[in-house]
């Protein structure tokens, strides 16, 4: 399948994930947990735009505009109308993402400049701007998964398999720092710690990244930007409905 069909199958699923808050509520642990695999499928897809891309330039601006633009609407939705935080929106991918491709910026100057100060420079920036993220000092979507596996990603492009084991490799911490320091490791409690802490199933992305030919699809702009502007509008929309429905 190329990019664009496997997009419109996340978006779907995406789509679905934020839908929760209006499905009965027996549906939200199993959906939210399945689609773990949605935000690092776009990452994955953005360290292709990084490779692919002629400009990379332009595709920074362009992350980074609509990290802006997902900003200010999420503020004046939060201000102007869902006024409840319950409700409100935090949700801003974009700019994940495009601080992920600013690493991968910086990792990739490092690689190819020669004179020491600018590679130096160059890695002690991109090791602090992943652990800002990592540690949560920069507070963005997802950051503590999406970053490192974008890195993954990065490094090990040239051989899948590497790559595979890499992934499995940081599911390992993802799966165990959630039960640390438990009182009780009987199974319910396991059960329910992992069923609230499900960052680790973001593995399920693996086989959706097989189906991937490497090939782009269809150069329509509709394509280009779709999800651009439908990750916003779709989240704006549910949240809006999810707040209205929920008052008096």
């Amino acid at each position: 399948m190329n990019g664009n069909q496997l997009k419109l199958i996340m978006m779907g699923l995406m789509a679905l994930d934020h839908l929760v808050p209006l499905l009965p509520s027996q549906f939200g642990l199993p959906i939210h947990m399945m689609t773990r695999c949605v935000a690092v499928f776009f990452a994955f897809m953005a360290v292709e735009g990084f490779h692919y891309t002629k400009n990379r330039k332009n595709y920074l601006l362009r992350l980074y505009g609509f990290a802006i633009i997902m900003l200010i609407g999420n503020t004046l939705i939060n201000t102007l109308v869902i006024k409840d935080p319950i409700y409100q929106v935090h949700n801003n991918i974009f700019l994940t993402l495009a601080i992920g491709v600013t690493i991968l910026t910086l990792v990739d100057f490092s690689k190819r400049v020669k004179e020491p100060f600018f590679r130096i420079s160059s890695i002690i920036l991109a090791i602090s701007l992943t652990l800002t993220t990592f540690l949560g000092f920069i507070p963005v979507e997802g950051g503590f998964v999406v970053i490192p596996f974008m890195l993954l990603t990065y490094f090990f492009r040239e051989n899948p398999k590497k790559r595979d084991i890499s992934y499995l490799i940081f599911t390992i911490p993802l799966f165990i720092m959630p039960l640390i320091g438990l009182s009780d490791y009987s199974f319910n409690m396991i059960r329910v710690m992992l069923e609230v802490n499900p960052e680790f199933l973001f593995i399920l992305v693996i086989p959706f990244i097989h189906l991937y030919n490497g090939k782009k699809g269809r150069s329509n702009p509709i394509f280009k930007y779709l999800f651009y502007v439908f990750y916003p509008a779709h989240i704006w929309i549910i949240a809006l409905v999810n707040f209205y429905l929920n008052q008096g």
